[in-house]
């Protein structure tokens, strides 16, 4: 008798016996017979696994408490909304909001789509990795109500209206959070909170870095680059305030035009390629004092020439910093210096600094001295999906946000049914969200038939979206039409571009342990560590018994047992 990783499938293997002599198997036989009755999808005394009900947030938002859940595949289109359980006690400090609309950004798509940037050292468990890493939920913007007031907290009561912002998600009706985070919103406030909701970590950004890092002074000059984000816009404003001179770069022609025409800004480069540092040279041939930097590669390399003696480089993005990439230090020789800008990490360890700059932000607000960013396009909670694949396409301008429980407009969410058959069937201990969505499967052999086919069932079967398929030969050998895998290689492309996959081709013999040391403590250095090995390298040299040798032992052994 076996269990099946199917918990709900249970079957019977029946060996039958030579009838002339019993301890001989004459043949193996399966079995199968349901032990236990288990309701699927379709079973008639549950239609799905969750009720589906239609709600109105902003009449039953204190009733329904509901998140959206992102599914195993990863993919955007297929997030839905669901109820939680309440929390029931408040830690010291903390307090419930109900929120009523939150600021979407790319990082939080990226987290949606579980490509959030992860470290940790080579070899490393999973166990022991700190929780700040598992950077799963996304948002960090949002403005709300306090529903609930822990009793040690006494300089917030229930019914403020206040903004805030998070490293651990806003994508709820009701979040819990530290009241160091949040700042109450005057009554005379100028701006819409849809207009509010986005802005906290773009403004607060700006003023971490120009103000507590760099101490920007009027007579000097900024150079923002990507600038018609919220960011790159709050950035603007807040250099016009302190009366620094601002060039900036942009993508489009269209985004070129707007940043000269609303914000007045003369000379706006293009950032798509590395014509900016000429350009940029010749009005301002002594550098620039302060660049603002979000892009990467060597557009990076090729900014950090343009500072000025005693400059500041200040890096906003992360792309070059979870790959690891070499910089010159060589450009750093005047007297300058490079900051590495990470806002949320400060809200992780909820430090003061944080009130402080808020109350600094909303009284700019107040002053008029900053504005809302243009343009801003607010979605309502059933259309998540199109606010983030618009999001995610990377060539919007100033801000997407969302209504959660301000919403008027009917959402759909899922309610969990109590009824204890309604489980899900697939046991995914081998493959849980954390392999298929942010780590590497590294499959030794891979350019043999069984590293191909497990390749393009793990992406089909069970979601995986990161694979590297190692092996001593070369991509150019794989991609030869007179390859026996040919053809099931071809056939992996496109699956792997039918799920929006990744599969990564490396070169290193599986025998050498330096090789294989180095190859996966670079994977450990990206986005997608390795999680999980498939070793099907072999060499193979049938032989029967009588013929084998030494030689031929010397040549099937190391690959398969010196490998694994």
């Amino acid at each position: 008798m076996i269990n099946s990783r199917y918990s709900t499938d249970t079957c019977q293997v029946v060996l039958r016996l030579n009838d002339t002599n019993q301890n001989q198997a004459q043949h193996l036989t399966w079995h199968y017979e349901m032990l236990q009755k288990s309701v699927d999808d379709n079973d008639e005394q549950g239609k799905s696994k969750y009720e589906q009900i239609s709600i109105i947030p902003k009449r039953e938002v204190d009733q329904k408490v509901f998140r959206p859940c992102v599914p195993q595949s990863r993919f955007l289109s297929e997030l839905t909304w669901i109820e939680e359980d309440r929390e029931k006690e408040l830690l010291p400090g903390v307090v419930e909001v109900r929120v009523h609309c939150i600021g979407i950004n790319f990082r939080g798509v990226l987290k949606a789509r579980g490509l959030c940037p992860h470290t940790r050292p080579f070899a490393q468990p999973d166990d022991e990795q700190p929780k700040v890493n598992q950077d799963t939920e996304p948002g960090s913007d949002f403005v709300g109500t306090i529903v609930r007031v822990c009793p040690t907290t006494t300089n917030f009561q229930v019914g403020d209206h206040v903004v805030g912002c998070t490293g651990n998600g806003t994508y709820h009706s009701h979040i819990m959070i530290h009241s160091q985070l949040i700042i109450r919103i005057p009554s005379d406030f100028p701006l819409t909170d849809e207009q509010l909701c986005g802005l906290p970590c773009p403004i607060l950004t700006v003023i971490y870095s120009l103000k507590y890092r760099v101490h920007l002074q009027s007579d000097q000059t900024v150079l923002i680059h990507a600038a018609t984000g919220a960011a790159g816009q709050m950035c603007i404003q807040y250099c016009q305030y302190i009366g620094a001179r601002v060039i900036a770069t942009a993508g489009t022609e269209e985004k070129r035009r707007f940043l000269r025409e609303y914000y007045g800004i003369e000379h706006v480069f293009n950032s798509r390629d590395a014509s900016f540092v000429n350009d940029i040279r010749q009005i301002l041939p002594q550098g620039v004092d302060v660049i603002v930097n979000s892009l990467s590669g060597n557009l990076l390399k090729e900014s950090i020439k343009l500072l000025a003696y005693h400059g500041h480089f200040i890096e906003w993005g992360k792309r070059d910093i979870y790959h690891d990439n070499n910089l010159s230090m060589f450009q750093l020789r005047s007297d300058c210096s490079f900051h590495v800008i990470d806002f949320i990490s400060l809200a992780d360890h909820v430090s003061p600094l944080i009130r402080r700059m808020l109350e600094e932000a909303i009284d700019l607000f107040v002053q008029r001295k900053i504005r809302a960013v243009e343009p801003t396009v607010t979605y309502e909670p059933s259309q998540v999906i199109e606010a983030l694949l618009r999001c995610n396409s990377g060539q919007v301008m100033g801000k997407t946000v969302f209504r959660i429980t301000s919403s008027d407009q009917p959402l759909t969410i899922h309610k969990k049914q109590s009824n204890s058959l309604l489980k899900v069937v697939i046991d995914n201990t081998m493959f849980p969200s954390e392999v298929c969505n942010q780590g590497t499967i590294l499959i030794s052999g891979g350019f043999g038939g069984l590293g191909l086919t497990i390749s393009r069932w793990m992406i089909e079967q069970r979601g995986v979206k990161h694979i590297a398929l190692m092996s001593r030969r070369t991509l150019i050998q794989l991609e030869q039409p007179s390859n026996p895998q040919y053809d099931e290689w071809l056939r992996l492309k496109r699956i792997t571009k039918e799920y929006n996959a990744h599969v990564d081709v490396v070169q290193a013999d599986v025998t050498n342990f330096q090789q294989v040391h180095d190859l996966i403590e670079e994977f450990n250095k990206t986005f997608c560590p390795i999680r999980g090995i498939i070793h099907s390298a072999v060499v193979a040299e049938d032989r029967t018994l009588n013929n084998l040798t030494q030689e031929h032992l010397s040549l099937v052994l190391p690959p398969k047992v010196r490998g694994a």
